[in-house]
């Protein structure tokens, strides 16, 4: 299998005469959009909103082609600065844009759009997101501040996060016990070593290395969320979290339910980290190095041909069409595979909307993890494809509901492989490894949320160092993960290797996490009861995510989130595993 992915697809290089004239066809639809604002009439709206509408839909269509090509050669190489200085070029062009859907969005204020969409099809088909778009409306600055707080965030919160970003990309750490040195995402992937020695010693690597960037990186996510502060009372949204909400298209409700809900069985996800402490030795607690330590007798690396095979097995158990997408993504390069300095950290899938593919990005090791990321990612991928029959502007899902598919897909690997394995001490490690991940949505999530919340609770006025950072951390991390971490052995730095807080459009990027397991667990449950009309309903269920909210979404599901009794309920599911852990920890006679 070829190790790196083929962005040919979409340009061949930027002087591919189709990129070139893409970057024309975006001058000219831009032109297009500013004079048709320029005439909008309340007594000719539906003409209007349509042309709007189908500007859009091409317009988007273009830009996603020129983004991701830029966007993907980036993540693999955050030195391409040819990568970085097309995107940057895109950026500005767009601020072309921001008068235009200004006008355009307070012009729908003006309509009674529930009276055009009866007779207009195109409108109909977007009543969702044109009505959303009337509320947007109401959070709206002048169409010059508008256009100001447009351009200043590219050289303000923009290039803050692009700071965030190449400075922990170019770190190079030194581990004790190894010649050379190593990118800060293989670091991290050693947390996942069998060696105890290794683990901490790459812990203790890893912190020391940030000590190196602490001071400008702490800077970067100060005034990014200080620029968010400013904005949000100037819109008129009470805070960040408000307008996260609404992006999400979620209630407070919603929200309210799922956060007292995991507090409310914090208690049992401790006692797992207590288990694991004590099963390695540990007295005080988990340390935060043996937070991802292997357990039980599968001390096997997988090659990414078996990590295939195993993908592809589990998917084949769901579905036929889930099964052809990841044989069609594993044979047709759509995953670049392995870490390497430069190379941006995590995973991700990005969308290939014009092609009906995707591309994953991995920083594969072959661990039990990892083989559960290629899953995940590639259940995006599937969620993708399916959203494709929608209508063009109806392919965008909310952040929380952005992570049902792959939920669904890492479950259903974990679960087959509890099922099928006889022997307990490879049944220890597949348990364990399920429960990593899940209590990494649970309570690290929760440790997420609560740290980001102080932060965005602190005056615009008052600068936030890098001490101050890694005291929230601290703090967070006290009151999610208890007394199940050793409180020797932390992650104050928590905050700095996490880009989801690096975007000022896009606060709150963790507690979608959480919601996305917690869904997909209630899913889960309601595939086993009956997996043939499952898996009927499940494709429909996906094309809802693209204009349907939240709770409609779940709903359709016959869920009902916004009461406490559902993750109660979702919760309890994954503490059935903790429950199986402490068993097969005893029956394995390593407690």
């Amino acid at each position: 299998m070829n190790m790196t992915w083929n962005l040919e697809i979409m340009y061949k290089g930027y002087d591919d005469p189709k990129y070139i004239s893409d970057n024309q066809k975006v001058l000219e639809l831009i032109k297009e959009m500013n004079e048709l604002v320029a005439k909008l009439d309340v007594n000719n709206a539906i003409y209007c909103i349509e042309k709007e509408l189908k500007l859009e839909e091409e317009l988007n269509k273009v830009l996603s082609e020129l983004f991701s090509y830029s966007s993907l050669r980036a993540s693999t190489n955050v030195n391409d600065y040819e990568a970085l200085g097309e995107m940057g070029k895109l950026q500005m062009v767009l601020q072309e844009t921001v008068a235009a859907g200004v006008a355009f969005t307070k012009f729908l204020k003006e309509v009674d759009l529930d009276k055009l969409a009866k007779d207009s099809e195109l409108i109909k088909t977007y009543l969702f997101i044109l009505k959303s778009n009337q509320e947007t409306a109401s959070h709206m600055l002048s169409d010059k501040e508008e256009v100001l707080a447009s351009r200043l965030s590219l050289v303000g919160s923009r290039s803050w996060s692009d700071l965030q970003s190449q400075l922990t990309a170019n770190l190079s750490i030194k581990v004790e016990g190894f010649e050379e040195n190593m990118p800060l995402s293989a670091v991290r992937n050693l947390a996942y070593d069998h060696s105890e020695s290794v683990r901490k010693a790459a812990y203790e690597a890893e912190l020391a290395a940030y000590k190196q960037v602490e001071d400008s990186v702490a800077m970067a996510l100060n005034n990014i969320k200080r620029e968010v502060n400013i904005m949000m009372p100037l819109r008129g949204y009470k805070d960040a979290l408000e307008k996260t909400l609404k992006q999400s298209r979620m209630s407070k409700a919603t929200l309210d339910a799922m956060i007292e809900a995991i507090k409310e069985e914090a208690p049992k996800f401790r006692e797992y980290f207590k288990l694991k402490a004590k099963a390695l030795g540990h007295q005080n607690g988990l340390p935060f190095y043996d937070l991802f330590a292997p357990m039980g007798s599968m001390h096997k690396t997988y090659s990414i041909e078996e990590a295939k095979d195993l993908v592809l097995d589990v998917y084949g158990s769901f579905s036929k069409p889930l099964y052809e997408l990841g044989k069609e993504a594993f044979e047709n390069r759509w995953i670049d595979v392995l870490p390497h300095e430069g190379k941006s950290g995590g995973a991700f899938c990005a969308g290939l909307d014009n092609h009906n593919e995707s591309r994953v990005l991995t920083n594969f090791t072959g661990s039990l993890s990892d083989v559960q990321t290629l899953a995940h990612e590639l259940g995006h991928a599937y969620h993708g494809r399916v959203v494709l029959s929608n209508a063009p502007l109806n392919r965008d899902y909310p952040m929380p509901l952005a992570e049902t598919a792959s939920i669904m897909c890492q479950t259903l690997m974990a679960k087959k492989m509890i099922d099928d394995m006889t022997d307990p001490y490879e049944k220890l490690t597949v348990v364990e490894e399920s429960l990593q991940e899940d209590s990494q949505c649970v309570i690290d999530i929760l440790s997420r949320y609560l740290f980001e919340t102080k932060v965005l609770e602190q005056p615009v006025s008052r600068p936030l160092s890098a001490v101050d950072m890694c005291n929230f951390m601290n703090e967070a991390q006290d009151q999610s993960y208890g007394d199940g971490l050793d409180p020797e052995f932390k992650h104050p730095y928590m905050w700095l290797c996490k880009s989801h807080y690096y975007s000022a459009g896009l606060n709150f990027y963790n507690w979608p996490y959480a919601f996305g397991l917690l869904f997909g667990k209630g899913l889960y449950k309601q595939y086993l009861k009956d997996k043939e009309l499952f898996v009927k309903n499940y494709d429909q269920m996906l094309r809802n995510t693209g204009y349907m909210s939240v709770e409609d979404v779940a709903l359709s599901m016959n869920i009902d989130v916004t009461k406490k009794d559902f993750w109660i309920e979702s919760l309890k599911f994954i503490e059935e595993d903790i429950d199986l852990f402490e068993a097969l920890l005893k029956e394995t006679k390593a407690l």
